[in-house]
Protein backbone atom coordinates (compact mmCIF):
# COMPACT_ATOMS: atom_id res chain seq x y z
CA UNK A 1 0.00 0.00 0.00
CA UNK A 2 2.66 2.09 0.71
CA UNK A 3 4.75 1.73 -2.39
CA UNK A 4 1.33 2.47 -4.22
CA UNK A 5 0.97 5.69 -2.84
CA UNK A 6 4.49 6.79 -3.20
CA UNK A 7 4.17 5.70 -7.04
CA UNK A 8 0.98 7.58 -7.63
CA UNK A 9 1.23 10.28 -4.12
CA UNK A 10 4.59 11.44 -5.02
CA UNK A 11 4.54 12.40 -9.08
CA UNK A 12 1.40 14.44 -8.17
CA UNK A 13 2.71 16.47 -5.54
CA UNK A 14 6.12 16.74 -7.19
CA UNK A 15 3.72 17.99 -10.59
CA UNK A 16 1.69 20.13 -7.83
CA UNK A 17 5.15 22.14 -6.74
CA UNK A 18 6.58 22.96 -10.04
CA UNK A 19 3.11 24.49 -11.27
CA UNK A 20 4.08 27.34 -8.02
CA UNK A 21 7.17 27.65 -10.14
CA UNK A 22 8.64 29.60 -13.08
CA UNK A 23 9.52 27.81 -16.41
CA UNK A 24 13.15 26.78 -15.26
CA UNK A 25 12.10 25.90 -11.51
CA UNK A 26 14.54 28.31 -10.11
CA UNK A 27 12.27 30.88 -8.43
CA UNK A 28 8.52 30.41 -6.88
CA UNK A 29 5.73 32.60 -8.53
CA UNK A 30 2.69 31.07 -6.70
CA UNK A 31 -0.43 31.14 -8.78
CA UNK A 32 0.66 32.92 -11.22
CA UNK A 33 0.73 30.56 -13.53
CA UNK A 34 -2.46 29.10 -12.99
CA UNK A 35 -3.67 32.91 -13.70
CA UNK A 36 -1.93 32.46 -16.74
CA UNK A 37 -3.78 29.43 -18.18
CA UNK A 38 -7.50 30.75 -17.14
CA UNK A 39 -6.86 34.36 -18.77
CA UNK A 40 -5.02 32.58 -22.61
CA UNK A 41 -7.91 32.63 -25.16
CA UNK A 42 -5.92 29.59 -26.59
CA UNK A 43 -6.34 28.08 -23.27
CA UNK A 44 -9.79 28.65 -22.63
CA UNK A 45 -10.21 28.05 -26.69
CA UNK A 46 -9.26 24.29 -25.73
CA UNK A 47 -10.84 23.92 -22.64
CA UNK A 48 -14.18 24.93 -24.30
CA UNK A 49 -13.20 22.00 -26.99
CA UNK A 50 -12.72 19.48 -24.27
CA UNK A 51 -16.01 20.03 -22.89
CA UNK A 52 -17.90 19.99 -26.06
CA UNK A 53 -15.47 16.97 -27.10
CA UNK A 54 -16.22 14.99 -23.28
CA UNK A 55 -20.34 16.05 -24.10
CA UNK A 56 -20.53 14.65 -27.87
CA UNK A 57 -18.40 12.19 -27.82
CA UNK A 58 -19.49 9.51 -25.05
CA UNK A 59 -23.28 10.39 -26.60
CA UNK A 60 -22.68 9.49 -30.12
CA UNK A 61 -20.87 6.63 -29.29
CA UNK A 62 -23.61 5.25 -27.05
CA UNK A 63 -26.06 6.44 -29.59
CA UNK A 64 -24.48 4.52 -32.81
CA UNK A 65 -23.20 1.63 -30.85
CA UNK A 66 -26.92 0.73 -29.49
CA UNK A 67 -27.95 1.63 -33.62
CA UNK A 68 -25.19 -0.67 -35.03
CA UNK A 69 -26.26 -3.19 -32.38
CA UNK A 70 -29.57 -3.84 -33.50
CA UNK A 71 -28.70 -3.18 -37.34
CA UNK A 72 -25.71 -6.48 -36.96
CA UNK A 73 -28.63 -8.57 -35.81
CA UNK A 74 -31.43 -7.42 -38.31
CA UNK A 75 -29.90 -6.79 -41.26
CA UNK A 76 -30.01 -9.39 -44.45
CA UNK A 77 -25.69 -8.98 -44.58
CA UNK A 78 -25.16 -9.55 -40.78
CA UNK A 79 -21.74 -11.29 -40.78
CA UNK A 80 -20.70 -8.84 -43.59
CA UNK A 81 -21.71 -5.56 -41.07
CA UNK A 82 -20.12 -7.05 -38.25
CA UNK A 83 -16.86 -7.19 -40.36
CA UNK A 84 -17.04 -3.82 -41.38
CA UNK A 85 -17.60 -2.55 -37.92
CA UNK A 86 -15.00 -4.46 -36.15
CA UNK A 87 -12.61 -4.13 -39.12
CA UNK A 88 -11.13 -0.93 -37.30
CA UNK A 89 -9.79 -3.11 -34.25
CA UNK A 90 -8.07 -5.32 -36.75
CA UNK A 91 -5.90 -2.73 -37.65
CA UNK A 92 -3.04 -1.59 -35.85
CA UNK A 93 -2.93 1.85 -34.21
CA UNK A 94 0.63 2.95 -36.95
CA UNK A 95 -1.30 1.24 -39.74
CA UNK A 96 -4.22 3.51 -39.12
CA UNK A 97 -1.99 6.58 -38.57
CA UNK A 98 -0.21 6.20 -41.87
CA UNK A 99 -2.91 5.91 -43.34
CA UNK A 100 -4.82 8.89 -41.99
CA UNK A 101 -1.32 10.78 -42.68
CA UNK A 102 -2.10 10.40 -46.39
CA UNK A 103 -5.54 11.04 -46.69
CA UNK A 104 -5.01 14.62 -44.75
CA UNK A 105 -1.81 15.66 -46.88
CA UNK A 106 -2.18 18.74 -48.31
CA UNK A 107 -0.66 18.11 -51.54
CA UNK A 108 -3.57 17.30 -54.19
CA UNK A 109 -1.88 14.47 -55.79
CA UNK A 110 -0.88 12.91 -52.57
CA UNK A 111 -4.04 13.46 -50.12
CA UNK A 112 -7.77 11.62 -50.96
CA UNK A 113 -9.36 13.91 -48.78
CA UNK A 114 -7.65 17.56 -50.02
CA UNK A 115 -8.22 15.97 -53.84
CA UNK A 116 -11.76 15.19 -53.29
CA UNK A 117 -12.54 18.51 -52.30
CA UNK A 118 -10.39 20.04 -55.23
CA UNK A 119 -11.92 17.85 -57.30
CA UNK A 120 -15.78 19.03 -56.46
CA UNK A 121 -14.53 22.71 -56.48
CA UNK A 122 -13.40 22.14 -59.84
CA UNK A 123 -15.98 20.25 -61.45
CA UNK A 124 -18.80 23.45 -60.46
CA UNK A 125 -15.76 25.94 -60.57
CA UNK A 126 -12.23 27.22 -62.21
CA UNK A 127 -9.39 26.23 -60.50
CA UNK A 128 -8.08 29.71 -60.32
CA UNK A 129 -8.82 32.88 -62.50
CA UNK A 130 -6.48 31.90 -65.40
CA UNK A 131 -5.97 28.40 -65.81
CA UNK A 132 -3.80 26.46 -67.27
CA UNK A 133 -1.54 29.82 -67.13
CA UNK A 134 2.23 29.40 -66.32
CA UNK A 135 5.38 31.71 -67.33
CA UNK A 136 7.27 30.87 -70.66
CA UNK A 137 9.38 27.85 -70.45
CA UNK A 138 12.67 29.76 -71.97
CA UNK A 139 12.85 32.08 -69.11
CA UNK A 140 13.75 29.40 -66.30
CA UNK A 141 10.98 29.79 -63.67
CA UNK A 142 11.20 26.86 -61.38
CA UNK A 143 7.34 25.17 -60.14
CA UNK A 144 7.22 24.27 -57.11
CA UNK A 145 4.06 23.41 -54.29
CA UNK A 146 3.45 27.53 -54.09
CA UNK A 147 3.64 28.86 -57.21
CA UNK A 148 7.05 29.47 -59.17
CA UNK A 149 9.97 31.23 -58.23
CA UNK A 150 12.12 33.35 -61.14
CA UNK A 151 15.45 32.30 -61.59
CA UNK A 152 17.34 35.15 -60.29
CA UNK A 153 16.64 38.01 -57.34
CA UNK A 154 14.93 41.25 -57.67
CA UNK A 155 16.23 44.04 -55.51
CA UNK A 156 14.23 47.08 -54.73
CA UNK A 157 13.92 49.54 -57.40
CA UNK A 158 14.09 47.39 -60.18
CA UNK A 159 11.30 46.24 -62.90
CA UNK A 160 10.24 42.36 -63.45
CA UNK A 161 8.15 41.12 -66.54
CA UNK A 162 6.66 37.81 -66.54
CA UNK A 163 4.95 36.98 -69.51
CA UNK A 164 2.54 34.01 -69.22
CA UNK A 165 1.47 31.27 -71.75
CA UNK A 166 -0.44 28.17 -71.68
CA UNK A 167 -3.90 30.50 -71.37
CA UNK A 168 -6.38 31.08 -74.09
CA UNK A 169 -7.28 34.51 -75.36
CA UNK A 170 -11.06 33.75 -75.98
CA UNK A 171 -11.29 33.16 -72.24
CA UNK A 172 -9.43 36.15 -71.78
CA UNK A 173 -11.97 38.81 -69.96
CA UNK A 174 -14.02 41.91 -71.49
CA UNK A 175 -11.46 44.26 -69.27
CA UNK A 176 -8.21 43.05 -70.73
CA UNK A 177 -5.84 45.69 -72.04
CA UNK A 178 -2.55 45.87 -73.83
CA UNK A 179 -0.21 45.18 -71.34
CA UNK A 180 1.92 48.74 -70.59
CA UNK A 181 5.68 48.21 -68.59
CA UNK A 182 5.70 48.99 -65.16
CA UNK A 183 8.06 51.69 -63.59
CA UNK A 184 10.42 51.64 -61.45
CA UNK A 185 10.17 52.54 -57.79
CA UNK A 186 12.53 53.52 -55.14
CA UNK A 187 12.63 50.73 -52.40
CA UNK A 188 9.77 48.59 -54.03
CA UNK A 189 9.69 46.20 -56.96
CA UNK A 190 7.63 46.47 -59.29
CA UNK A 191 6.51 44.35 -62.62
CA UNK A 192 4.04 43.22 -65.11
CA UNK A 193 2.52 39.95 -65.68
CA UNK A 194 0.62 39.38 -69.58
CA UNK A 195 -0.60 37.00 -71.46
CA UNK A 196 2.19 36.59 -74.43
CA UNK A 197 0.69 35.93 -77.48
CA UNK A 198 0.31 37.57 -80.85
CA UNK A 199 -3.23 37.10 -82.31
CA UNK A 200 -2.95 35.31 -85.88
CA UNK A 201 -0.63 32.91 -85.25
CA UNK A 202 1.98 31.35 -82.78
CA UNK A 203 3.34 33.96 -80.27
CA UNK A 204 7.55 34.39 -80.71
CA UNK A 205 9.61 34.91 -77.79
CA UNK A 206 8.94 37.41 -74.98
CA UNK A 207 10.19 41.12 -76.09
CA UNK A 208 9.78 40.98 -79.70
CA UNK A 209 5.93 41.47 -80.18
CA UNK A 210 4.01 44.39 -79.03
CA UNK A 211 0.37 42.33 -79.44
CA UNK A 212 0.03 41.65 -76.02
CA UNK A 213 -2.81 41.33 -73.71
CA UNK A 214 -2.62 41.91 -69.83
CA UNK A 215 -5.24 39.88 -67.63
CA UNK A 216 -6.77 42.48 -65.13
CA UNK A 217 -6.18 42.31 -61.65
CA UNK A 218 -2.89 39.72 -61.99
CA UNK A 219 -0.44 40.75 -59.42
CA UNK A 220 3.06 38.53 -59.50
CA UNK A 221 2.31 36.75 -55.78
CA UNK A 222 6.43 35.56 -55.71
CA UNK A 223 9.85 35.96 -56.72
CA UNK A 224 13.42 34.73 -55.24
CA UNK A 225 14.50 38.27 -53.59
CA UNK A 226 11.20 39.67 -52.04
CA UNK A 227 7.32 39.20 -52.32
CA UNK A 228 6.18 41.84 -55.06
CA UNK A 229 4.86 44.74 -53.70
CA UNK A 230 3.05 46.92 -56.09
CA UNK A 231 0.72 46.17 -58.66
CA UNK A 232 0.78 47.80 -62.08
CA UNK A 233 -1.39 50.79 -62.80
CA UNK A 234 -4.53 50.74 -64.21
CA UNK A 235 -3.63 50.11 -68.22
CA UNK A 236 -5.41 51.90 -71.03
CA UNK A 237 -6.64 50.42 -74.09
CA UNK A 238 -4.43 51.86 -76.63
CA UNK A 239 -2.27 49.52 -77.94
CA UNK A 240 1.70 50.23 -76.60
CA UNK A 241 4.40 47.73 -76.29
CA UNK A 242 5.51 46.14 -73.72
CA UNK A 243 9.53 44.83 -73.26
CA UNK A 244 11.25 42.39 -70.96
Amino acid sequence: MLILLAIIGWPILFSIWLSLRNADGSSFVGLHNYVSIFTDPATLTALKNNVIWLVTAPTLACALGLVFAVLSERVKWATAFKIVIFMPMAISFLAAGVIFELVYQADPNIGVANAVVVGLHDAFAPASHYPGAQPRETLGYRSDAAGYTSPGSYPAGSVAALPLTGYSVLDLPKSAAQAVQARPVPGEITGTVWLDLVYGGAAPPAGSAPARRAPPASPWTRCAARPWSRTPPPVPTGPSPCTD
